[in-house]
């Protein structure tokens, strides 16, 4: 069996509150030096629902942790839930915000502790200097879990989407671009590629022979890339 390289990058993300499940979501890992990091929107953490508890008055109940569906080690095709908690002993959110746009950048990384029997598939971030030339009505492909979807096990559904909006130009007067696809609850922290198979031109407008993936940004569903 042969498995994308790029469907076991994308790891299906489940929001809790205590044993409540609260929302679905997608992510994928980013690796610096020995750590690992969950990659996902900043609103998936911050994610909340109507508390249907009939012990409680009601109201609303917020995120506390995460679990995700990680490739097992050794065992292509395999995995397992972990969880990771979204606050430490000192109710200091645990993950990282872009340095200096900080919330208004719908992004965040949260560092990975649990990460025992865990066989991790960190996104290329080269993949972004790709040298193919994008241009709006051009596919891309955003990998993730629409409703928590999947192909089977924990694969990825594969879905399909053009750029709306000229990539040079920060959209709205941040550094996003506009994705032409269908939204569904749990693609929010999708990675957004744009494949090409047999022939491609790059930037200079020069033809090329040969297969290219270029990593675009974080989906989040507002039908936005950052």
């Amino acid at each position: 069996q042969t498995i994308d390289r790029l469907s076991v990058t994308s790891l299906a993300v489940s929001v809790f509150h205590g044993d409540v499940s609260i929302g679905r979501a997608t992510g994928f890992v980013l690796q610096k030096n020995q750590n690992y990091y969950l990659v996902t929107n900043r609103h998936v953490v911050l994610s909340c629902a109507e508390d249907t508890n009939t012990d409680d008055v009601g109201g609303w109940i917020c995120a506390d942790k995460l679990k995700i569906l990680h490739n097992t080690a050794g065992h292509l095709g395999d995995w397992f839930w972990v969880e990771e908690s979204l606050y430490d002993e000192n109710k200091r959110h645990r993950w990282l915000e872009h340095p200096t746009l900080g919330a208004s950048v719908d992004l965040v990384a949260l560092p990975l502790k649990n990460i025992s029997g865990v066989e991790f598939y960190p996104l290329d971030l080269s993949l972004r200097s790709t040298d193919v030339e994008l241009a709006p009505g051009d596919p891309v492909n955003v990998v993730g879990f629409p409703f928590g979807e999947t192909q089977g096990g924990g694969l990825p559904i594969w879905k399909s989407g053009t750029i709306a909006s000229d990539l040079d130009i920060n959209y709205g007067g941040k550094a996003k671009f506009l994705v032409d696809a269908t939204a569904r609850s749990g693609m929010s922290g999708s990675p957004v590629y744009a494949r090409r198979f047999g022939s491609y031109q790059n930037k200079a407008g020069v033809s090329h022979t040969g297969n290219a993936t270029r990593f675009l940004g974080v989906y989040s569903e507002e039908n936005q890339a950052l």
